[in-house]
């Protein structure tokens, strides 16, 4: 399995997920691994980050994808999938990079984020984002991408609380909608309050498909 097939393995494990996107065509070796592996998130304790930090991440994927009439990233598990995707997939150079960054924000923060009035928290990521525009991150089309350890912690920190709300069971029954022709289409125009497509297919049983 290579490294690609292992965070998506990652991913779908971490968020406990019950889909996964059609992009993601599953190997027999990650069938197999799948088949063999419960889904970690409710059972695994985050031990990398301090509280401290812990509670800074939780702020962050908040304000990210905040509670609307739908479900938010904190409702979903996001800030505890970042927590395991730190801890247990990432690679020691990822792990410096991410935690470089978030280190820089919460000096930023006068030492502690998630005690800073929400205005206050959002103006700090917005400043972030707004000094890391020219990032390729934030290219055109840039989707579906293999991960980038060189991306700009914010987009990091994106990325990943958006994957784990995507990928949850939250995220992928409450908020994100079939789309019963099970192809894309990038034409099709989304009203201002559309929530983006499902483009996901259902995994049936891992172990019957291991087991073929």
């Amino acid at each position: 399995m290579n490294r690609r097939e292992f965070l998506q393995c990652a991913a779908l494990i971490s968020a406990g997920a019950t889909v996964v996107p059609r992009g993601w065509a599953l190997s027999q070796d990650q069938t197999r691994y799948l088949a063999a592996r419960p889904p970690y998130i409710d059972q695994a304790t985050p031990a990398f980050f301090t509280t401290a930090q812990r509670a800074d991440v939780r702020a962050m994927a908040d304000l990210i994808i905040p509670r609307t009439d739908t479900p938010g990233a904190l409702d979903a598990g996001a800030d505890r999938f970042i927590e395991l995707m730190v801890s247990d997939w990432f690679n020691e150079a990822e792990q410096r990079h991410f935690m470089a960054g978030l280190a820089r924000i919460i000096e930023r923060s006068g030492g502690d984020f998630a005690a800073l009035p929400p205005a206050q928290q959002l103006t700090l990521l917005e400043a972030l984002e707004s000094e890391s525009a020219d990032a390729n991150w934030y290219a055109p089309f840039s989707t579906m991408r293999v991960w980038d350890d060189s991306a700009p912690f914010i987009c990091q920190l994106k990325e990943l609380a958006v994957l784990g709300f995507t990928l949850s069971e939250v995220g992928a029954t409450q908020f994100l909608r079939s789309n019963p022709m099970g192809a894309l289409n990038g034409s099709l125009p989304l009203g201002p309050d559309d929530p983006a497509y499902d483009k996901e297919s259902m995994l049936r049983s891992f172990a019957q498909e291991a087991s073929q």
